[in-house]
């Protein structure tokens, strides 16, 4: 066995993932169901990895014109709607906003038509 490299990066980018997927108390079937995705996209699982080791975005990916870090946004403003605040409370779990915004991404690379969609009209709210 001499000779054999390990690299257990993504041991580790997979157990950083599911500490911070438990920390937003997103559901292990949901998770799952994320890491599958980010894994099957190299560009995401990128994203990921920055995310990881800086706790912010690294916006290289874009799809239709959307980085993680316009998908978070869009996702504290969810937020924001639904609890009818108008601001960004300390009750918000950062963790699962940004959580939500590479499932957002994944779909959106999966789906764009049906992405943007959700993303320009999903508010719910009426257009004038």
């Amino acid at each position: 066995m001499q000779g054999i490299v390990y690299d257990a990066t993504k041991i580790k980018v997979c157990q950083a993932f599911y500490e911070i997927c438990d920390y937003a108390e997103l559901s292990r079937e949901w998770a799952d169901a994320l890491w599958k995705d980010i894994l099957s996209k190299g560009q995401i699982y990128e994203e990921l990895i920055y995310y990881i080791e800086h706790h912010t975005f690294m916006d290289k990916l874009k799809v239709c014109g959307y980085t993680l870090c316009d998908l978070y946004v869009w996702q504290m403003n969810r937020y924001n709607l639904i609890k009818d605040t108008g601001k960004n409370s300390r009750t918000c779990n950062k963790e699962k906003m940004a959580m939500q915004a590479f499932r957002t991404m994944a779909d959106l690379m999966a789906n764009p038509d049906e992405g943007i969609k959700k993303l320009d009209y999903g508010q719910g709210m009426d257009k004038l």
